[in-house]
């Protein structure tokens, strides 16, 4: 089945693509003015990467091509699964099915649609988001679509679903509850967005009661899941220095919730804990948060703006380890596999990296297109959706015994 969509829309999201791109590339080229001229020193180029002794093993299973690619775009098209499927989809409008251990297609289905966001799996639906601010639902088992509808923007983070409602959150500032039964509004809130904002939002995550989300305006918010009463709002940090630029602090990264705690960090501004029922900051810590984070329960592992890889402690913040080994390198945010930490770059390599120490473990080199979003970790395996549109799975081999 298709779903038609006016032909205006891939060329007005281009254009809004364009725009909304240029306050992060702004932000990047008065950074690094050498990018145009200047002092060789000043340049910014990925940091080279450095010999190492490898302690792991690991080995590329399958290489499958989803669609076409999306170099540039920052779209959140991470992989997901069920635990016996894994679920991808490409900017030009394919989700497929594959099975885990071989890549072999399951099911294919193709729309009129660009997506931009998803696929989010859970309770046998798949959801997806578009540049136009389609939001459709998927059967899981057949690909068949059980509804479509559209909200308010384009959706650039990953939907949550809770119960019988699904959450969104669009570049407008917006976060809408729709039922998962019908996709119907039940619903909305809106925040503010600067007149300045980084390409990307925040997805939201469930916890008991409550729907929290992060926004452009520095704002934490959680919001009661039955009808979008306000339960509590945090500024993370408020917006200073002189310039339109020096005032982002965007929570584009995505969340974590783990025990009582969330952890959130913002564009050039700090990474924090905080009491997940009541908003109140447990410890912050200077920081610049834009690919996202991973926890365990005694560390919070982080992908600074930079490239520096951080592990704090989980309860006081304090920095346990800091590796600067991809500086510019546009690290993905961390997954944890195991005992270490898995992270994408730009140049198509995966980095295990010691999660007691930060010392690479193991590197391997999957395509020579950029990775933008995490990786997907199942079991003993790496599922990685490149931006050239290719899904490749990656073992890491288990020693005998």
């Amino acid at each position: 089945m298709r779903l038609g969509v006016k032909k205006s829309v891939l060329g007005n999201f281009q254009e809004s693509s364009m725009r909304m791109a240029l306050p992060f590339c702004m932000l990047i080229i008065l950074q690094g003015c050498a990018l145009f001229g200047g002092d060789d020193e000043d340049v910014l180029l990925p940091t080279e990467l450095v010999e190492f002794e490898a302690i792991i093993e690991v080995d590329e299973k399958w290489d499958v091509s989803i669609g076409k690619g999306h170099e540039g775009l920052g779209l959140a098209l991470k992989p997901t699964t069920d635990g016996e499927q894994v679920y991808a989809a490409s900017f030009n409008g394919n989700v497929v099915a594959l099975e885990t251990n071989r890549g072999k297609k399951v099911w294919k289905t193709n729309f009129d649609l660009s997506f931009t966001s998803g696929p989010t799996f859970k309770d046998g639906i798949l959801v997806l988001g578009t540049n136009n601010g389609e939001l459709i639902a998927l059967d899981a088992l057949t690909g068949g679509v059980l509804w479509a509808t559209t909200v308010s923007s384009e959706i650039l983070a990953p939907v949550a679903i809770k119960d019988d409602k699904i959450f969104v959150r669009t570049v407008d500032g917006s976060l809408t509850a729709l039922s998962k039964e019908d996709g119907t509004q039940q619903w909305l809130v809106n925040h503010k967005v600067p007149r300045l904002s980084l390409r990307g939002t925040s997805a939201p995550v469930n916890f008991a009661n409550a729907v929290l989300c992060g926004f452009d305006d520095g704002k934490v918010s959680a919001y009661d899941v039955t009808n979008g009463t306000l339960l509590w709002e945090t500024m993370l940090t408020p917006p200073s220095g002189k310039t339109e630029i020096e005032k982002v602090m965007d929570i584009d990264a995505p969340m974590v919730v783990l025990g009582n705690e969330l952890y959130a960090g913002s564009y050039q501004g700090v990474l924090a804990a905080m009491a997940v029922e009541s908003g109140d900051i447990i410890w912050v810590t200077e920081a610049s948060i834009y690919a996202g984070i991973a926890a365990d329960e005694n560390a919070v592992f982080v992908s600074e703006t930079d490239g520096t890889i951080m592990a704090l402690s989980r309860f006081t913040g304090r920095e346990i380890w800091k590796k600067e080994n991809l500086l510019y390198r546009s690290p993905t945010a961390p997954v944890i596999m195991d005992d270490s930490i898995v992270i994408g770059d730009l140049e198509g390599y995966l980095h295990w990296l010691d999660k007691a120490t930060g010392e690479t473990q193991e590197r391997i080199s999957i395509s020579k297109s950029k990775i933008s979003n995490a990786p997907l970790v199942l079991n003993n395996s790496i599922y990685v959706l490149t931006d050239s549109g290719n899904l490749i799975s990656v073992e890491k081999k288990i020693p005998s015994s």
